[in-house]
């Protein structure tokens, strides 16, 4: 707990928090969370110790990053979709309503189909260091024509509309 402790202090100076607005605070965590020494945050060991709030700053950052990179099958099938049905919960928490239901409906096509985020990444472990792939060549027919009903599902996220801002709902929770 001690580690946790340390690194939280580290990724956030507790002499500027009281001075900073939510949106400085997440900017200050997006900036510093990918550093090797914050590395260690997102290990299940250190992350289910983590205060809520930064959990779901965290989630939620790696979301947008994720999508903005790969899109909602990237974010399933890479490590971020270790913790998907955490980023349901931070979806809920920070009242992102429609990309919460929208994160719902992925998670019952996949259920619905018997098949989890580790199912995905399993058939990617199979792939070469620097292989480029698709979900067709990676996955069989069922599970491709699976995904590409999830990418549809996934048209309904704050990334393709216009009229939402993901980190809004973030900055005002927070």
């Amino acid at each position: 707990m001690e580690k946790v402790k340390k690194l939280v202090m580290d990724l956030l100076p507790t002499v500027e928090l009281n001075t900073l607005s939510s949106k400085a605070i997440v900017e200050q965590i997006a900036l510093n969370i990918f550093e090797s020494d914050f590395l260690k945050l997102r290990e299940k060991e250190f992350f289910v110790n983590l205060p809520v709030v930064l959990q779901d700053i965290i989630l939620i950052i790696d979301f947008d990053i994720e999508l903005q990179m790969s899109g909602i099958i990237g974010f399933l099938e890479n490590s971020t979709g270790n913790y998907f049905e955490e980023t349901i919960e931070a979806l809920y928490r920070i009242n992102a309503i429609k990309d919460f239901k929208a994160m719902k409906n992925i998670k019952f096509l996949l259920f619905s189909n018997g098949i989890g985020t580790n199912t995905l990444r399993e058939k990617l472990s199979n792939l070469s260091q620097y292989q480029v792939a698709n979900s067709s060549l990676t996955h069989d027919k069922n599970v491709s024509d699976l995904l590409n009903e999830i990418a549809s599902e996934a048209d309904n996220l704050y990334l393709y509309r216009d009229d939402d801002n993901i980190f809004v709902s973030l900055f005002n929770y927070v």
